[in-house]
């Protein structure tokens, strides 16, 4: 599956010739181009500056970028674990013991109760951090981005696979609304000294776990 919006919603449920064509055409163009930006992901995490980044998500949220969902997962993979480790060598340093989360609030990252009237130093400290390392919030922000593309993928794969199930139209046309809804209003991560987390990770298999629920579709045999 690629990621693009080439396709209206009803194109991309109603009519898998087409869908396939545009994959065909992805594919092609993916076979051009994106062999040469994930060279640069090799090449190491300092070798694409942040406009490029950017520029790279605002194509995929355009549908100007055939980036595959396998690439996109890889990406993000190779993204956190600069991020993750700074995090968590701040959370160790600051003696930050419990599992605590950082959500993106009108346009920064905010530390889960490093605001209160009795927030904890070591809260308070990390919140200090962030806000003084523009870089890292800049980080932040396009992995949460590219885990949030990746998941809408992954979702609009699991919409065409409830269509196949019989799932009536109005349906699937609500899962696909509901699930972008819930996909782009996380922003989130959870911090430990252990792990960071994307809260987003792995949301789409939620939902697509819980539509079959609702829906009685039963598992394939195995």
């Amino acid at each position: 599956m690629q990621i693009q919006s080439g396709l209206s919603l009803m194109d991309y449920l109603n009519d898998p010739a087409k869908s396939q064509q545009a994959l065909d055409r992805a594919v092609q163009y993916q076979q051009q181009n994106v062999a040469g930006e994930l060279t640069e992901l090799d090449a190491g995490i300092g070798q694409m500056s942040d406009s490029q980044i950017d520029e790279t998500l605002k194509k995929i949220e355009e549908g100007q970028s055939s980036v595959s969902l396998k690439s996109l997962d890889n990406m993000i993979a190779f993204y956190m674990k600069p991020v993750a480790g700074q995090l968590q060598d701040l959370a160790e340093r600051f003696g930050i013991k419990e599992q605590t989360q950082i959500k993106h609030v009108d346009g920064r990252w905010h530390v889960e109760g490093a605001e209160a009237d009795d927030a904890a130093p070591e809260l308070q400290r990390l919140q200090q951090y962030l806000d003084a390392d523009q870089g890292l919030q800049k980080r932040m922000d396009q992995l949460n981005r590219l885990s949030e593309f990746y998941e809408w993928g992954l979702t609009r794969d699991n919409a065409a696979q409830l269509k196949e199930a019989k799932v009536a139209d109005d349906d699937v046309v609500a899962y696909l609304k509901q699930g972008r809804s819930h996909l782009m209003g996380m922003d989130s991560f959870t911090l430990s000294t252990s792990e960071l987390q994307l809260n987003s990770r792995g949301e789409a298999q939620h939902l697509y776990d819980a539509a079959k629920k609702l829906f009685g579709i039963a598992e394939p045999k195995s």
